[in-house]
């Protein structure tokens, strides 16, 4: 059985992979709400001819939303077909900037991005617009404290959830002899190079 362990995590025990790091962060064009964590650029995804979404297999990279559920749309398509939408949509704004066909998330083998919906940079003009959760705490010299649950044996490594009292996280390794440990650092690793800068302006 899967174990699950809660962590204390800083910013100082990072190790990024520098430029070459494989994780991207999205966020919502309109507010700056975080919104995905994907391994692939989604210029680089094939798009919809019917509305140039951006098509994510969920089977070939990491998809990881944070995002509330706007409910089933039927949309004509062509003669006599109907697609069936699962809409989501920010969190922060109530933008719509994701749908999948299947209702399950958890199961659905492709993500739908909305053209247009994400960007790479978080807003800036103000930081309350991405509230950082409690869980998530700057220290003394620029450092960043992030509290972790994690779950081993896990498909691959990725982060779940997050709240106010922590940031779930699972890694494929087992807790045994501490190799989960070192993929959960590693991996955090690449998290914190490319969010960090954007915690701290939110933090100040």
């Amino acid at each position: 059985m899967p174990k699950r362990t809660t962590h204390t995590y800083s910013s100082e025990d990072a190790a990024p992979d520098g430029p070459d790091s494989d994780l991207f962060v999205y966020y919502c064009k309109h507010c700056g709400s975080h919104v995905l964590i994907t391994d692939t650029q989604l210029q680089k995804m094939p798009k919809r001819k019917t509305d140039k979404a951006y098509v994510l297999d969920k089977k070939k990279h990491l998809a990881r939303l944070n995002i509330s559920e706007a409910g089933k749309v039927l949309l004509k398509r062509g003669e006599g077909k109907l697609e069936k939408q699962f809409r989501m949509n920010c969190i922060g704004c109530g933008l719509f900037v994701c749908y999948r066909a299947e209702e399950d998330l958890e199961t659905a083998s492709f993500i739908y991005a909305v053209d247009g919906a994400l960007s790479t940079v978080a807003a800036e003009t103000n930081p309350q617009d991405a509230p950082v959760p409690p869980c998530i705490s700057q220290l003394e010299g620029g450092l960043v404290q992030v509290a972790i649950e994690v779950e081993d044996r896990a498909q691959r490594s990725a982060i779940t959830r997050v709240n106010a009292d922590d940031v779930r996280v699972t890694v494929a390794a087992p807790a045994a002899r501490g190799e989960a440990n070192n993929e959960l650092l590693e991996f955090m690793g690449k998290v914190f190079f490319n969010i960090y800068p954007k915690l701290l302006k939110c933090l100040d």
